[in-house]
């Protein structure tokens, strides 16, 4: 009889994120339970929308090794297959990090749900993007791209970082211009044959269509853009604009 193996299931939230476990997931009363990481993760029972179980496959069957006849030792012999002074084995290393896991960038138990680092949290996702954004120096576009399935905030950012390592970057610091400073590339410009530009590549003819693209690129209505676009003519310092009030939540 073949022995079974389970992949991680995954657990589904009403609000629409989800936790992928590396053990199973199972409901106990009015929670429920996910095998995360040799820990066991608890979510309140209301806030999951389901389980999805991943497949369980037959693993190969484990065939055991013949024995071989081992004379017995005489009396006073170190055991066979020992010597009398056996050198020191190195433990082998481990794959997981010393630490464990770390925190969760999502956790619907938690009074601000999202956290961007262990000392910032927020309300939203979208805060929590455009303060990763900020501190690494990049659209929030970019970061969401390389969010994919991780809840593990230390993944999360050993990513991001990985990313910045291999085009050349290092992210934000003291000395660092903000993520996004003045382009050069005006907004507006009544000369040009497509007025409103949200970036050379991205030329509009009307400001609603402007607008839209800038919406598109922040998750927020265009009314929201507009409020926040501030006075600037730069595009640099427009998406700096948005940017800011993204962070700060505001409405």
């Amino acid at each position: 009889m073949p022995r079974l193996l389970h992949a991680g299931d995954v657990i589904l939230f009403h609000d629409g994120m989800r936790t992928l476990c590396t053990g199973r997931a199972w409901e106990e009363k009015d929670q429920v339970h996910c095998e995360y990481r040799g820990a066991v993760l608890t979510y309140p029972r209301r806030d999951v929308l389901r389980i999805e179980k991943a497949p369980v496959t037959p693993a190969k069957e484990e065939v055991p090794k013949p024995q071989s006849a081992v004379p017995p030792s005489p009396p006073g012999a170190p055991p066979a297959g020992r010597s009398i002074a056996p050198e020191a084995v190195k433990p082998p290393r481990s794959t997981s990090s010393a630490k464990g896991p770390g925190p969760l960038f999502y956790d619907p138990r938690r009074p601000k749900r999202y956290w961007s680092a262990p000392d910032r949290h927020h309300d939203t996702y979208e805060q929590a993007v455009a303060a990763l954004s900020a501190e690494f120096g990049q659209p929030p576009a970019w970061v969401e791209e390389r969010l994919a399935d991780i809840n593990d905030l230390n993944e999360i950012r050993e990513r991001l970082r990985g990313e910045l390592k291999a085009t050349g970057e290092t992210g934000r610091d003291e000395n660092r211009q903000p993520a996004f400073a003045a382009s050069g590339v005006e907004f507006y410009n009544p000369r040009r044959p497509k007025r409103y530009w949200t970036s050379p590549q991205a030329q509009h003819d009307t400001l609603a269509d402007a607008l839209q693209a800038l919406s598109r690129e922040f998750g927020k209505p265009p009314e929201w853009v507009e409020r926040h676009m501030g006075e600037a003519n730069d595009t640099g310092l427009i998406r700096r604009s948005l940017q800011e009030a993204l962070a700060a939540g505001k409405p």
